[in-house]
């Protein structure tokens, strides 16, 4: 049986590229060694609305890029790719079951 470190690891702020690819070299092994599962993205991490002309809202969502599953002990993993300045992260969902960021 493969064992995970979920337990070891938790979410961080990604605030360099090299931390960036650190991390995509991280998860791509995860899930080449058949540890994590690479999931579709089914829910947004926040939603938000435009106020156009005549009070009409526009809504928006952003998704994360990634999301991983591990295949030992069922949690979820986020993944949101930085595009600089804006830094990106990394959330861990131990239940195995995604929130939307409060």
């Amino acid at each position: 049986m493969t064992k995970c470190d979920c337990n070891e690891r938790v979410g961080i702020e990604i605030n360099s590229y090299q931390l960036f690819e650190d991390l995509k070299t991280f998860f791509n092994t995860q899930v080449e060694k058949g540890i994590f599962l690479d999931i579709p993205v089914t829910q947004p991490y926040f939603c938000g609305y435009n106020l156009k002309p005549k009070e009409v809202k526009d809504e928006y969502k952003w998704y994360a890029n990634k999301w991983y599953k591990c295949k030992t002990c069922g949690t979820l993993w986020e993944f949101v790719y930085p595009d600089f300045p804006a830094k990106g992260f990394v959330r861990k969902f131990e239940d195995g079951v995604y929130h939307i960021k409060e």
